[in-house]
């Protein structure tokens, strides 16, 4: 055997025992999440094909007739189309003042921790919280929203932000984009963080504006951290459930009930809890394809 057989078998084997080391510390990572996602999603799959009597508190099976009422019903595509109209103007919006605030948070220099923590109340603060504090915002006589609109002589007569469909899903979409926006925004932050600088120094140099360096080179260099940002947001978007069920309770006329709530209202509600299941799957499924969809601009190559 010559020096250089034995040097690839050494180099084999450190590198054999590095992924089995790997491998005994995440496996009780793996655990935790089967344990705690892959069985749950598991047994949800199963109610899904089953019939549930509340008046003789049974179990029946029945195949695909839940999935199959499901896309029967009204409510559900309903609650499918308010979801839709939800993640797209929720994600768009908390983009769009996520990047703004990390641009300006990034040209800070001196004060820039205490600007960090004030910026990121909304998101550590509770949804019972930020619910409360909405419903007084956007209360008819004593909110400060109407308050302000009617010193200024925007509106003649206060409104009811939440009795109005229209509204009501315009008010919840922005008190949740300010819930939510300061988790885009620290990630685009770090994104800006990270960013070259020699780049940025260059294309000053040649005589761009700010405008031009932020179209030309910040926003394609933070190309990753921006589809991080609309992962993270869409998903939380998909889950919402709290400032819906608090605020609204899914009215007037069902224009706020998002999937989670609608979710909610026929497992608990309705007590069909193989429809409950059925919808949860769906869910399930639109989350995964997005991040699967996520993975794969991420990722081209596919880890080749």
């Amino acid at each position: 055997m010559n020096w250089h057989t034995a040097g690839r078998r050494y180099r084999l084997n450190v590198e054999t025992r590095e992924q089995l080391l790997g491998f005994a510390f995440a496996t009780p990572l793996l655990v935790v999440l089967a344990a705690a996602i892959v069985l749950p999603a598991l047994y949800n799959t199963g109610i899904a094909l089953f019939e549930y009597n509340a008046m003789r508190d049974a179990w029946r099976f029945s195949g695909l007739k839940n999935f199959r009422a499901l896309f029967a019903s009204a409510v559900f595509w309903n609650s499918m189309t308010v979801t839709m109209i939800w993640v797209v103007f929720n994600v768009g919006l908390q983009l769009a003042i996520g990047l703004a605030t990390a641009l300006s948070l990034n040209a800070i220099i001196r004060f820039r921790g205490p600007f960090s923590a004030v910026m990121m109340i909304p998101w550590i603060s509770s949804f019972v919280v930020v619910a409360i504090v909405f419903l007084w915002i956007y209360h008819p006589q004593l909110g400060v929203l109407n308050d302000i609109l009617l010193r200024t002589g925007l509106i003649e007569r206060p409104i009811a932000w939440l009795s109005s469909p229209a509204l009501a899903q315009f008010s919840l979409i922005l008190a949740n984009t300010w819930k939510f926006f300061p988790l885009v925004m620290i990630t685009l932050f770090t994104g800006l963080q990270s960013l070259p600088r020699d780049v940025l120094e260059a294309a000053a140099m040649d005589g761009a504006s700010r405008w031009q360096t932020l179209r030309m080179v910040v926003l394609p260099l933070l190309a990753p951290s921006i589809a991080t940002a609309v992962l993270l947001s869409t998903i939380w978007a998909f889950n919402a459930f709290t400032l819906p069920i608090i605020m609204t309770n899914g009215g007037p006329l069902r224009a706020t009930e998002v999937l989670g709530l609608y979710i909610f209202k026929v497992g608990f509600t309705n007590f069909d809890f193989g429809i409950a299941a059925a919808a949860s799957f769906v869910l399930f499924l639109l989350i995964l394809a997005i991040t699967a969809v996520y993975l794969r601009i991420a990722n081209p190559g596919g880890g080749r």
